[in-house]
């Protein structure tokens, strides 16, 4: 499940060089002038910010500007993809508007298109030729832009897609500006992690535990996470693993958080968070039991599941399911194609992930707050745009979910949740990225 929302992600691009893109007045600054509390920038990184005017427009080949350590991660082939993708949104880049530099060596390009401000996270190598070592195009301030052309675009995607934001005040309820199938149920992958941070947020609440409590890493899962390879009983705070979970979407550290506070007691909470239809979620899967039952045998379990009762369910999770081992699931199965996400899946609507999201502002202390904002899921730049901004997603091929708790700088707070199913085919993360951080910046 990538670091990015959760889920496997069908392409290495989308885990290593993502494109969130924001709609929001451009800023006016001297070209090459460094930003408050930066860096002035080196002038090897003035001159690979400038590379990226005619490597955007593919006028220059990749090789002589990415280093050869990212071009093995990143094929030329995938740069030139997000060229044309960079294109057809904003037209071509014409000069580097600024550059605000963290140190000698990486800052942030504001590179001027014909339709936007584009800003490109970038960091160069120490020593000549300089060439980039990495690059993300963290934002876009898009001109003539409106909630009501960007929600048409997401109304209009392939398959299924939901779309919620709600104005967050006090004890009131949400107040939705939008709710396009608000109230349906889809797929949203490892955005169910926030039901897990909710019943440990209750459960220190309540006295029961607290943050620095320190339990044996025991629950390991499949796919990526910075837990798998950790060596079993390890010990880890409570705050460590909601961290990892949440900034990361480790599964390891969801799937020990969940059998320590309790499938059941998750369960029992999530109609008190807002989550209108909880029996599509029960009984709430561990990721390990999600892979397992959509590729590790050869379909008889998926098949069994379709069919049975909760109870029947509950009884193959405490049985055949519990038997497969890690080893069995064969990953390429949850990349490949989309599987059985309208049957093996975490279900909710984008309606009820704005009412978690509200829920753990009003009722989530302080430690909360801040694991939900360690990934604000957009650019470092954008995100000190906001005075506080969380972030938790989702994905699987065919699945994608974005979810964001936001406090404007005026103090006043709001939700946002878009979600995306396919189920005939992979969705184009990069197009939904760049459709919901524009709604989340419109918002504010």
């Amino acid at each position: 499940m990538t670091r990015r929302g959760g889920g496997f992600s069908p392409s290495l691009l989308a885990a290593l060089l993502l494109i969130f893109c924001f709609a929001s007045p451009a800023h006016s600054s001297q070209p090459g002038e460094s930003g408050t509390g930066s860096t002035r920038a080196a002038p090897a990184l003035r001159a690979r910010a400038a590379a990226l005017v005619p490597l955007f427009n593919r006028s220059t080949k990749p090789e002589r500007v990415l280093a050869p350590s990212f071009l093995a991660q990143i094929p030329a082939s995938q740069i030139d993809s997000l060229a044309l993708r960079l294109a057809s949104q904003f037209g071509r880049a014409r000069a580097v508007d600024r550059l605000v530099a963290r140190s000698a060596t990486a800052g942030t390009a504001f590179i001027a298109f014909e339709r936007a401000v584009v800003r490109v996270e970038l960091a160069v190598e120490a020593r000549p030729p300089h060439r980039i070592t990495a690059l993300l195009v963290s934002a876009a301030d898009v001109k003539g832009d409106s909630l009501a052309k960007v929600a048409q675009e997401i109304w209009s995607l392939p398959g299924e897609a939901s779309l919620a934001a709600a104005r967050l005040g006090g004890s009131d309820a949400p107040q939705f500006s939008i709710a396009h199938k608000a109230g349906k149920s889809l797929a949203v992958g490892s955005a169910f992690k926030l039901f897990i941070l909710a019943e440990l947020s209750r459960s220190i609440a309540a006295g029961e535990r607290k943050w620095s409590d320190v339990v044996p890493l025991d629950h390991f899962s499949v796919g990526s996470g910075a837990l798998e390879s950790w060596p079993a009983g390890s010990p880890m705070t409570l705050h460590s693993l909601a961290v990892l979970m949440i900034s990361q979407s480790d599964n390891g550290a969801a799937d020990t958080l969940l059998h320590l506070l309790g499938r059941e007691k998750v369960e029992r909470l999530l109609p008190e968070l807002g989550v209108a239809a909880p029996g599509r979620l029960r009984p709430l899967l561990t990721t390990r039991e999600w892979a397992v039952l959509k590729a590790g045998d050869s379909g008889a379990l998926l098949r069994r599941w379709a069919a049975a009762s909760e109870a029947e369910r509950r009884a193959l999770l405490a049985g055949p399911i519990a038997a497969l081992e890690r080893d069995q699931v064969d990953l390429s199965r949850l990349i490949a194609v989309p599987n059985a996400i309208d049957t093996v899946e975490w279900f909710a609507s984008t309606g009820d992930l704005v009412r978690v999201m509200d829920w753990l502002r009003r009722h989530g202390d302080r430690e909360t707050l801040g694991i939900l904002a360690v990934n604000p899921g957009i650019g470092r730049v954008r995100a000190e745009e906001f005075a506080y901004l969380g972030y938790k997603g989702g994905s699987e091929t065919g699945v994608l979910n974005m979810t964001f708790l936001l406090r404007g700088k005026d103090g006043e707070w709001h939700a946002v949740s878009g979600t995306w199913n396919d189920a005939a085919q992979s969705v184009d993360e990069g197009r939904f990225q760049l459709l919901m951080s524009r709604v989340v910046a419109l918002v504010r």
